[in-house]
């Protein structure tokens, strides 16, 4: 039985011609020293889980500041990542660029060039012409003059 506070102010012995009953003295002392030893067992099991409850915030405290100090970094290389990631795109666009300047003036050279032959070939084409014509005249002119001479011959 636990002895509370007020059981033991309230705790009254009958007194006898020669005091208190040293036996019913000497029970409630056992009942008073059952409790202390339960109350001391408690408070000392309290005090033990009160330690370990301790160092587990000391513990989760410096995880926590671990993790804050992982997420920070984390932040960090995603940010670099992005950065390094911008600049290649960048790069990336300004080479495209030069290539598509590249190939478009390869492709105006070639449409010049390509051009120029036309051109060429026009010239070529205008002066076969002109020769085959002029041969065409020339002959021509010599059927006129083979068949001139043909009736005067006859």
């Amino acid at each position: 039985m636990r002895v509370t506070p007020l059981d033991i102010i309230q705790k009254q012995f009958p007194a006898n011609r020669r005091g208190y009953d040293p036996e019913e003295v000497r029970g409630f002392l056992e009942e008073i020293r059952e409790t202390m030893e339960d109350l001391l067992r408690e408070n000392q099991r309290l005090r033990e889980q009160i330690a370990r409850r301790d160092a587990e915030i000391v513990e989760l405290r410096e995880s926590e500041h671990e993790v804050k100090e992982t997420l920070l970094i984390a932040r960090r290389v995603r940010e670099d990542m992005e950065r390094t990631a911008r600049r290649e795109v960048d790069v990336m666009i300004g080479e495209a660029r030069l290539e598509s300047e590249r190939i478009m003036m390869a492709a105006t050279d070639e449409r010049r060039e390509i051009q120029a032959e036309i051109v060429r070939t026009r010239g070529q084409r205008a002066q076969l012409m002109a020769e085959l014509r002029a041969i065409l005249e020339t002959h021509g002119r010599l059927l006129e003059d083979l068949a001139q001479e043909v009736p005067a011959a006859r």
